[in-house]
């Protein structure tokens, strides 16, 4: 059997190069689909997520809305106990003092004047003794209270015997106070 070829050289490369167009063609076709189809699974992917995003900043959004209330309330809380610490650290007990006086006051001392003073941290004490002994008793039993430092007792103060008008200062030791 005897086969002829009667189709000539050009044509031969020309069905050649159609077959690989052709071939050409179809693989760009099917990547062309393939690429198609994962954009589409990636549009629908980035849709979905992103709805995603929306709800949870929404659902953000309102916590941080619901807990901005309660962060105010927290900080006027705090302050409001800041303020009241700072008011407690500055409370001085006066009332130890006018009981130490109360009880170093021997009887015919009448005490009509107290100036307490906080922040120079002094005291200036008048009054009356109905006598000199008193006075000095006073005197003394303020001299051994560990409230008063520094007591100054003018000379004045002794000069007569009786119905004596007496003023006394002293510093105040505040932290045998505390």
């Amino acid at each position: 059997m005897l086969y002829l070829n009667l189709v000539s050289n050009e044509l031969k490369k020309e069905i050649k190069l159609r077959h690989l167009y052709f071939l050409v063609k179809k693989i760009s076709s099917i990547v062309l689909i393939i690429t198609i189809f994962l954009v589409s699974i990636l549009l629908v992917a980035k849709i979905i997520l992103q709805n995603n995003f929306n709800k949870v900043v929404s659902q953000t959004t309102l916590i941080t809305k619901s807990n901005q209330t309660y962060n105010v309330k927290v900080r006027e809380i705090n302050n409001e106990l800041s303020f009241v610490s700072m008011i407690q650290n500055g409370y001085i007990p006066w009332t130890d003092i006018f009981k130490d006086l109360a009880v170093a006051s021997p009887d015919g001392i009448k005490l009509y004047s107290l100036k307490l003073n906080a922040e120079n941290k002094t005291i200036g004490i008048k009054g009356m003794a109905k006598d000199r002994t008193s006075l000095l008793v006073f005197k003394t039993n303020i001299e051994n209270s560990s409230y008063y430092d520094d007591i100054s007792f003018p000379l004045k103060n002794i000069l007569e015997k009786e119905n004596i008008n007496f003023e006394i200062n002293a510093t105040l030791n505040l932290e045998e106070i505390k």
